[in-house]
């Protein structure tokens, strides 16, 4: 009697706490309703430039699957490779890109508030084709970005200007400046100050 008495205590027990389990069991958070998507397009993410150098000299190429975790203010967290392409060089270089210039909406949920969200995609190193001929954009090609340094280095205010009349494109600014830190400008005193900056890209045909 004493024996069945112990086997019912400790079944009553191994019930407790499987209910206890189950209770404490969280589902899954819900997806944002409004997603984050990209601002700019992802190819304009990685250039030719990026190809990491051991691989490019090893003739290495494959495909990287990726998922970055974004916060509430549409910036990538974290970057986790879920497939790999086989080479540590391309892996690295996809998640180190892509933190500097991945940049999202911002995702909210049915409420209207700000929430984190993830997003998945995949990028497929490839060398460039060395025999193919450079392409050139139209000529000239004079590219401005006027922006503010902030006194703690953020930027702020960038427009983009192409040949001085038209709008650049608004993924430069995104990419290339908004949401990154830059040197901090100090006056003569030394004191921090709001300093305007402007980046020169182009090319243009020059009499010999």
């Amino acid at each position: 009697m004493l024996l069945h008495d112990r086997r019912m205590k400790n079944a009553r027990i191994s019930l407790s706490v499987l209910s206890l389990i189950s209770v404490a069991a969280v589902p899954a958070p819900a997806e944002p309703k409004h997603r984050a998507t990209p601002l700019t397009s992802p190819g304009t993410w990685f250039t030719d430039a990026d190809y990491p150098m051991d691989a490019a000299r090893a003739e290495i190429e494959g495909t990287t699957v990726f998922r970055l975790e974004i916060n509430s203010a549409g910036v990538p967290q974290r970057c986790i490779i879920t497939t790999s392409s086989g080479s540590a060089s391309l892996d690295n270089a996809t998640c180190d890109k892509l933190m500097v210039r991945a940049r999202f909406t911002i995702p909210k949920d049915a409420r209207g508030r700000s929430v984190s969200d993830i997003y998945n995609g995949r990028i497929t190193w490839r060398l460039p084709d060395t025999n193919a001929p450079a392409r050139l954009p139209s000529i000239p090609h004079m590219m401005k970005v006027t922006f503010y340094v902030n006194p703690d280095g953020t930027t702020s205010d960038c427009i983009a200007t192409l040949n001085d009349v038209e709008p650049g494109p608004p993924e430069i600014c995104a990419t290339q400046v908004l949401n990154r830190h830059f040197p901090v400008q100090n006056d003569a005193s030394g004191k921090p100050v709001r300093q305007k900056l402007r980046m020169v890209m182009g090319i243009e045909k020059v009499a010999d």
